[in-house]
């Protein structure tokens, strides 16, 4: 079968039944024959929505870095928690490789991953630079999944709730900040339709060389 004829076929997620690819108008969705399954879907204004909600997190994780996420007061000893003091704890015990797997995890792979998806999103909108888009498409798919912020948010929740009997803790802006920034992780990169973005892709660079 040639590569042409394999892009035209999409597999079902849930119960793995291969389907042929048709196009389908704007804001319908394509279901699977056999277990009703969204395959994919044509979004109006994918990619500005997307753009916008991405644009969004991307500040969102900034705050969350550059301020403390809470301070805790354990008789009369106050520390605040950050991000960086976090680095310095778990690099100046010489945990070297939980260091380095920390900051590709919570750091390097959403920043990444969110710059690129902004990158491919305003080349989609002005229709230029298709090699490259196709590539950051593929970079996307292999690495959002190595985006690990909602892990982290909950093993702080973890310690929070073991420091409570000790300690009094006031929150921090990074505290309110991850709360939202988890939400549009969650809709932002956990939820991306590659499908839509590929649909969306063949539509604005591949009709004109068809024709």
């Amino acid at each position: 079968m040639k590569k042409d004829e394999l892009d035209m076929l999409v597999i079902c997620k849930k119960c793995h039944t291969l389907h042929q690819k048709i196009e389908i108008h704007k804001d319908t969705k394509a279901l699977c024959s056999y277990c009703n399954t969204v395959i994919y879907r044509y979004t109006s204004h994918l990619s500005r929505n997307t753009l916008a909600l991405s644009f969004t997190t991307l500040i969102l994780l900034i705050v969350t870095f550059l301020f403390d996420i809470m301070t805790i007061n354990i008789n009369g000893v106050y520390k605040s928690l950050n991000l960086e003091s976090l680095f310095i704890v778990v690099f100046g015990q010489g945990y070297y490789l939980v260091g380095i797997m920390l900051l590709f995890l919570i750091v390097i792979f959403p920043v990444a991953i969110l710059i690129s998806l902004i990158l491919l999103l305003t080349l989609m909108h002005h229709k230029k630079s298709g090699y490259t888009v196709k590539r950051l498409l593929i970079l996307i798919a292999k690495f959002h999944h190595w985006s690990m912020v909602d892990i982290f948010f909950i093993s702080i929740l973890v310690s929070m709730v073991k420091l409570f009997a000790y300690a009094q803790i006031e929150l921090g802006v990074s505290f309110f900040s991850f709360i939202l920034l988890l939400i549009l992780d969650i809709i932002v990169i956990k939820k991306i339709s590659f499908n839509e973005l590929w649909i969306l892709y063949e539509s604005i660079y591949l009709k004109d060389n068809k024709k």
